[in-house]
């Protein structure tokens, strides 16, 4: 997990220098709203695909793919707003998800 974190660490760095040169600030409601119209992108293609309408399984599974990637791009970015490592947080978010056991506590997946 420690390169996948230097990574994700890496892409929050070239991220915010790319943004600075280009639109001058890390606006939070930028980044914060790039992420959830992604999201819409992610959801729309989806449901395209379920419906079998304007294109096929492999085209929406594509721009599906996309749009999962614009929402790490634009969730690093909020993440530089709060001024948080991003790959730090991902991998201290993991270590504790991972350690949930939901078959064996359906309660809350630790104790219960």
């Amino acid at each position: 997990m420690t390169h996948v974190t230097l990574q994700l660490s890496k892409l929050q760095s070239e991220r915010d220098q790319w943004v600075i040169y280009n639109f001058g600030a890390n606006k939070m409601p930028d980044s914060l709203l790039g992420a959830v119209e992604e999201v819409g992108e992610l959801t729309h293609h989806y449901l395209k695909a379920m419906q079998g309408i304007r294109g096929d399984e492999r085209y929406h599974k594509e721009q599906m793919g996309d749009a999962v990637a614009d929402c790490v791009v634009y969730l690093a970015g909020v993440c530089s707003w709060l001024g948080i490592d991003f790959g730090t947080l991902v991998r201290d978010t993991w270590d504790t998800v991972k350690q949930r056991d939901w078959r064996k506590y359906p309660t809350n997946g630790v104790n219960e």
